[in-house]
């Protein structure tokens, strides 16, 4: 099992903070995004909020599945970038799914009329990075290699198809209920966009410095391509 690494142990920790303790119903309305209420210039700090708070009854289960893909998912993510870029991805991305399934609302009503909750926008742009950076990487999973291709793509379902399940088991019918769907497919738009730059950390034309018998000197670092186009030169 992968260590739970601090950043995205924060961000579940907040989510079950504020579900858990803060998300009463004196609370409920100031930490719920509401599409309407947004666009009239009020609860303007919702769409962060929003996504550290799940609803309740069968909604709750959202903090599993956020527990879930940030404890295997985020925190790998995390390894590979370090906190600062991990968590600056992850809250970007949710903050700009939820803020522009809202700004949708002026041109289509049912999302004006929408509220949302939870983690989902924050967890799918995490699994979609995750597919992209390690996608050539397969994953050992109770002792199996699994294509990180397939993780991604299980997670992904998962992630995208809970908030629709909550809409449907509360009695909204399909044609209704997919408006909870377009925050998180706009984060994971994001999340592509946004790791395109991070896929791979720098190998070449880096500068370092380096120590040769206790002076400080510059050296470059080259990678296996320049030192085998030199070679075929030479």
């Amino acid at each position: 099992m992968p260590s739970f690494r601090r950043g995205a142990f924060a961000l579940f920790a907040l989510a079950f903070v504020v579900t858990l303790l803060l998300g009463d119903r004196s609370l409920a309305d100031s930490l719920t995004l509401q599409a309407d209420a947004l666009l009239q210039g009020r609860l303007w700090w919702t769409p962060l909020t929003a996504l550290f708070r799940h609803g309740e009854g069968l909604a709750t289960l959202g903090l599993l599945w956020m527990l879930v893909v940030q404890v295997w998912l985020g925190s790998k993510l995390e390894g590979f970038w370090g906190s600062a870029r991990y968590l600056a991805l992850a809250l970007t991305a949710g903050v700009v799914g939820l803020a522009g399934a809202s700004a949708l609302g002026l041109v289509i009503p049912a999302l004006r009329a929408t509220s949302w909750t939870g983690s989902a926008p924050l967890d799918l742009a995490a699994v979609v990075a995750f597919g992209f950076v390690f996608a050539d990487q397969p994953q050992r999973v109770a002792g199996r290699e699994i294509s990180s291709r397939t993780i991604a793509l299980v997670a992904g379902l998962v992630v995208l198809g809970f908030p629709l399940v909550v809409a449907l088991r509360e009695g909204m019918a399909i044609s209704t209920a997919w408006p909870a769907l377009v925050p998180s497919l706009l984060a994971a738009l994001v999340a592509t966009l946004f790791v395109q730059p991070w896929r791979r950390r720098p190998t070449s034309g880096k500068v370092e410095r380096a120590k040769h018998r206790g002076q400080p000197h510059l050296r470059v670092v080259r990678n296996a391509d320049d030192m085998l186009n030199r070679a075929s030169a030479s």
